[in-house]
């Protein structure tokens, strides 16, 4: 997409934020690591805070040239809850959704199961539960970055 004059690229808008990331955990962490214990169809996702956060982990998943291999690898440093687990297709697989596929399919499952990520029987029950009530014991995530302030 061309660069429109005065307006700022993503990239631009959080250059800054990413840096501080970056030094800090030597790499931008996913939503569910920054933001635990927040449900992945949580609203907070869609408006203020962990909207601007997603847009700023795109900005820099997309500045990165990734290997499959890599990939993998930056998922498995951030032990994804298992909640999660659509979005860690997505992030695996970019290619296979183009916009409007929503749901990976059994071969996604399949194969985030056969690298430890869990599968599709993990997503519905932990997915499935009340945000209210969330997590499961059973889906957390080692890495969750907890803090004694909120990320803002």
């Amino acid at each position: 997409m061309p660069a429109v004059p005065g307006v700022k690229s993503d990239e631009e808008l959080y250059a800054s934020q990413i840096e501080a990331l970056v030094s800090e955990h030597g790499e931008v962490p996913p939503p569910w690591a920054y933001y635990p214990r927040v449900h992945p169809f949580d609203i907070h996702w869609r408006m203020g805070a962990g909207e601007d956060y997603r847009y700023l982990f795109a900005a820099w998943a997309r500045s990165r040239q990734w290997s499959s291999a890599e990939r993998v690898a930056y998922i498995t440093r951030w032990d994804p809850p298992f909640s999660w687990l659509h979005w860690v297709a997505k992030f695996l697989w970019p290619e296979d959704f183009p916009r409007g596929a929503e749901q990976p399919s059994d071969e996604h499952f399949a194969r985030m199961e056969g690298v430890g990520f869990g599968s599709r029987a993990d997503w519905n029950r932990c997915g499935e539960v009340d945000p209210d009530a969330y997590p499961l014991p059973d889906d957390t995530s080692s890495r969750w970055l907890e803090r004694t302030t909120a990320h803002g």
